[in-house]
């Protein structure tokens, strides 16, 4: 089955590819893991687009948004719509996935990137494939690739991208 993605002028259709071999699928994410902020939006289910029939995620209808900044080495800094303050969460990058990973009140949330979805004219990804699941499974921590792919099915599907690498922060004081 082909998901599709409605993001800015038009669709990206999704294959649902997990066949890539495992160095160059971990590359995918080489940008992301480099990057200062990474921005995901997530939804509770896909729309289907009637022209085509094709499942969408349209852009700016999403039921949550999550922001990641700071990562470096397996950590990272995580504010989201979901609750109130910025939280520090762990990063796990596998030779098939990026997750990051909540812990709070005795529940997980994953944030699991699995796949390059859409690409600039030069081949850079600019649009990755993601899915969140909120769980209470303690798995995650050793082995977060097989509590993602027993989850997968019921997680909130969505999309995350990434600033520009080597952009810097503005500056808050004087010339």
């Amino acid at each position: 089955m082909k998901r599709a993605l409605q993001h800015g002028f038009g669709i990206v259709t999704l294959s649902l590819s997990f066949a890539v071999a495992a160095q160059a699928q971990n590359a995918v994410f080489d940008n992301l893991v480099q990057s200062k902020f990474v921005h995901c939006a997530f939804y509770q289910a896909y729309e289907v687009d009637r022209a085509s029939g094709d499942l969408v995620l349209v852009e700016g209808r999403s039921q949550s948004l999550t922001y990641f900044q700071g990562i470096e080495g397996e950590q990272a800094r995580q504010i989201t719509t979901r609750m109130a303050g910025a939280r520090d969460v762990r990063m796990a990058r596998t030779a098939k996935y990026l997750h990051f990973i909540d812990h709070v009140a005795g529940m997980y949330v994953l944030t699991t990137v699995y796949d390059c979805i859409d690409r600039d004219r030069r081949g850079v990804c600019m649009t990755y494939g993601a899915m969140q699941s909120r769980h209470f499974d303690p798995k995650v921590l050793s082995d977060p690739d097989a509590v993602y792919e027993a989850l997968k099915d019921s997680s909130d599907p969505g999309f995350c991208d990434h600033s520009f690498i080597g952009v810097q922060e503005a500056s808050t004081g004087g010339r």
